[in-house]
């Protein structure tokens, strides 16, 4: 098999896996369910957060204060909660201590989504797109959301090399997400976001329980570390 063929094997491998992953949409087949999915858990809902039928899908949830200043820095912190869920459910990369964790396919797809979503749980394509975007668009994201752009992003097996873009086909991905942020602890310039994920919107059943690591660099706050229950 020649390189290129190779490539576009490895390409079409990996949009066809982070197609399914994301699909799943809160269901790693990687990962073990444990007891504590099934337990109960009483949430009060509000009366205006009842699930609205829409064309299209939402995150609902209840927690703590949104924002919060960390070292006199705005953070918002229901933002982070979601990309705390795309990066443990959607994107598989449940732990980690640093960005440098992350191998650099899972890290190029989250990237190359964003480009295009906000949140990646609203992605509601009525069939597979195909998506194009440049190196410099990529590493736009990483800084956004990790505070760094100085990764090998074209290691990755959705770079193109001939076309010397990033392309990925993109199905539905659509999902609603029920949530409760739990806990927000500042110290000076970090913070931890602590959020519970829940099956359904009355949220009795939970699916796990992320704590995202934030802090503040050249004025913005960027993602440092995740751990998922």
């Amino acid at each position: 098999m020649t390189i290129h063929l190779k490539k576009n094997f490895c390409f079409l491998l990996a949009a066809l896996m982070f197609a399914v992953a994301v699909a799943a949409c809160g269901v790693d087949p990687n990962v073990e369910q444990n007891e504590e999915s099934s337990q109960t858990y009483e949430v009060k809902i509000d009366k205006d957060e009842e699930e609205k039928m829409l064309d299209g899908y939402h995150s609902y949830g209840a927690g703590k204060t949104d924002p919060v200043s960390v070292g006199g820095v705005e953070v918002k912190v229901t933002d982070f909660a979601i990309r705390s869920y795309e990066l443990a459910y959607m994107i598989a990369q449940r732990n980690f201590k640093s960005v440098d964790q992350i191998q650099i396919d899972p890290l190029v797809q989250f990237a190359f989504a964003h480009v295009f979503f906000r949140d990646l749980n609203e992605m509601n394509n009525k069939a597979m797109q195909y998506r194009e975007t440049k190196e410099a668009q990529i590493k736009e994201q990483l800084m956004i959301y990790f505070g760094r752009d100085d990764f090998d992003v074209k290691k990755s097996v959705l770079y193109n090399p001939g076309k010397q873009i990033f392309e990925m086909w993109i199905p539905e991905y659509g999902c609603n997400i029920y949530y409760k942020i739990d806990a927000v602890n500042i110290d000076k310039d970090k913070a931890e976001i602590i959020t519970t994920f829940y099956n359904e919107l009355k949220r009795k059943t939970m699916l796990g329980r992320t704590t995202i690591g934030i802090e503040i660099k050249d004025g913005k706050p960027v993602i440092s570390s995740l751990a998922t229950e």
